[in-house]
Order: C-alpha cells, then sequence, then structure tokens
C-alpha cells in the first residue's frame, strides 16, 4: 500500500474512532423532576425564587444529571372541592420524578371539617394521574408538610398534625410512594418561617436537602434490587 493510502486509512479510522467517543461521552438525557404544590414550593418567601426556592436549590443540589422545574402555585389544596392543584403543566412535563408538597392550605378546621373525609380518595386520584400518563410512570414522593408556627389565614397547625400528615402517611402506604418529611426536620427551625408559614431562604434550602437525600436514598435503593 502506498504512504498516501495507508495515511488516509489512518486517518479515517482516527476520524471513526473520535466520532464513536464523542458519541459514547455525549451526556444522556437529564432526569426531570417536577416539582409540585402550593406557595412554599413556588417560592413565597424568599427574595428570589429563582434562586432560592427549594426546587431551585435542589437544582443546584443534584447537578447537571437532572432538570427540576417548579410548578408550586400559591393557594392550592390537595382537596378538590376547595382550591385544588392543576397538575396540568406537572404532567406534561413527562416527568421521571414527581414531589407532590399540598395539605398546608387543606389545614383549615373549617375546610376539614367539610372535606377532610375526601383527603385520602383525592391524594390518590392525584397519583393516579401521573402514573396513567403514557408517556412514562415516575417515581413519585409525597411531602409532609412544613410546621405551621403562627396561625395565619385560618391554618392550624393542630389539623395538619393530627389530621393531614397521618392522612398522608395512609396514602403513601397504600399507594406505594415515597414519603419525603418536611416537618419533622423543620421544627426547631420556626424563625426561620417569617410569617410562620412560608420558609425562607435559609429554610428553604433545608427543605432541598432533605428533599435531595431522599431522591438519592431512592436512586442507591434501586441500584441495590
Amino acid at each position: 500500500m502506498k504512504w498516501g493510502k495507508r495515511l488516509l486509512v489512518l486517518f479515517c479510522s482516527a476520524l471513526f474512532a473520535g466520532i464513536v467517543c464523542a458519541a459514547d461521552a455525549a451526556p444522556e438525557k437529564p432526569i426531570v423532576v417536577a416539582c409540585c404544590g402550593d406557595s412554599i414550593t413556588q417560592g413565597v418567601g424568599v427574595s428570589k425564587p429563582e434562586k432560592e426556592s427549594y426546587p431551585a436549590v435542589l437544582q443546584q443540589l443534584l447537578g447537571d444529571n437532572y432538570k427540576v422545574l417548579n410548578f408550586g402555585v400559591g393557594g392550592r389544596t390537595l382537596l378538590r372541592k376547595q382550591d385544588p392543584y392543576s397538575i396540568g403543566n406537572g404532567l406534561n412535563a413527562n416527568p421521571d420524578i414527581v414531589i407532590i408538597a399540598l395539605g398546608t392550605n387543606d389545614a383549615r378546621e373549617e375546610t376539614w371539617k367539610k372535606f377532610g373525609a375526601e383527603f385520602v380518595g383525592d391524594y390518590s386520584n392525584l397519583i393516579g394521574q401521573f402514573r396513567t400518563r403514557p408517556a412514562r410512570k415516575p417515581e413519585i414522593f409525597v411531602v409532609l408538610p412544613p410546621p405551621i408556627f403562627a396561625e395565619r389565614w385560618q391554618l392550624r397547625d393542630e389539623v395538619l398534625n393530627e389530621k393531614i400528615i397521618p392522612a398522608i402517611r395512609q396514602v403513601a402506604q397504600e399507594n406505594g410512594v415515597t414519603v419525603i418529611d418536611f416537618n419533622a426536620p423543620m421544627r426547631e427551625f420556626g424563625g426561620e418561617f417569617p410569617d410562620g408559614v412560608h420558609p425562607n431562604a435559609a429554610a428553604a434550602a433545608k427543605l432541598a436537602e432533605i428533599a435531595a437525600q431522599a431522591i438519592r436514598a431512592a436512586e442507591v435503593l434501586k441500584q441495590d434490587q
């Protein structure tokens, strides 16, 4: 073989190898995390929700392999007969992971007396909507909401603790989903909830750390199975 042809073959081989290596090194599609919830998820209580809300900090903690989307909407309840949360945007994102953080706005005594018996069924229905999405069946986490440190907007911590949190635990057990506890770990940080309900930036960062730990623990569990 002449040198010219030999060099051409070597060049083509090197080029092909480079293409294969580049393809192997190409980043995989990021894992989409949909954070669904009320104003706590939305970022009310922090000055820059796009950077300081718990979903924004969760993105920083999880890194580039994840894409964390904030679908928090202020004032929304889990109960469908009150001010129900709509999961349309979360569904359309085709998430791999869903974090549902609802229940704080259901903690009005009058609301619970009227519709509390429907809470477990309504929550199961919400989970079912994500699970029946044709594109994919995401891993779902349900959140025990942070404490209510001050009785504002008729929200009561007694209703949250005695009624809503047990109901969420029941939902998790019946539907085989994972619980993320934003409640117990935050009880000592009441000073970081300036209005008694919404976390400031420091508290939101703590919530993000708790969520990140739960997601990572679920990953380890999958790998061990």
